[in-house]
């Protein structure tokens, strides 16, 4: 049970970091949510940054677009968007590091088994001590 809660502890807290990619790197991911959002008519999506500039500095909104033949026009937000992708990834994250842990357990050599002398038969060949050479 804790490697299951730390698979998924470190799937959750790469996911949460993992959302600095579509705020500050890549806005455009939120295109790919475009399936979810965009319906038809509306269905080429555009995400669009928008910065503002007042007293306390600056600010950028990004918005999910859906736009579609003669001008038409839908605002899905970012908020949704944002929710899917950061889901995406904790998912995506988690599965890495589940894959990774059962590839880890598979190659690590089995421990619990007793040496065996390939000379001998038993299990736990006899080691010479001082006590059994004679002086």
């Amino acid at each position: 049970m804790p490697r299951v809660v730390t698979i998924l502890s470190t799937g959750i807290l790469a996911g949460a970091f993992s959302i600095v990619v579509p705020v500050a790197i890549w806005p455009g991911e939120a295109k790919l949510t475009a399936p979810l959002f965009c319906s038809s008519p509306a269905t080429e999506p555009m995400v669009v940054s928008d910065t503002f500039h007042d007293s306390d500095g600056t600010y950028t909104n990004y918005t999910l677009y859906c736009v579609g033949d003669h001008g038409i026009l839908t605002n899905e937000g970012f908020a949704l968007p944002m929710l899917v992708m950061f889901t995406a990834h904790i998912v995506i994250a988690t599965t890495l590091v589940l894959l990774a842990t059962l590839f880890e357990t598979r190659t690590e050599p089995a421990r619990d088994r007793p040496v065996r002398d390939p000379l001998r038969s038993e299990p736990n060949p006899h080691v010479s001590t001082e006590d059994d050479f004679e002086h």
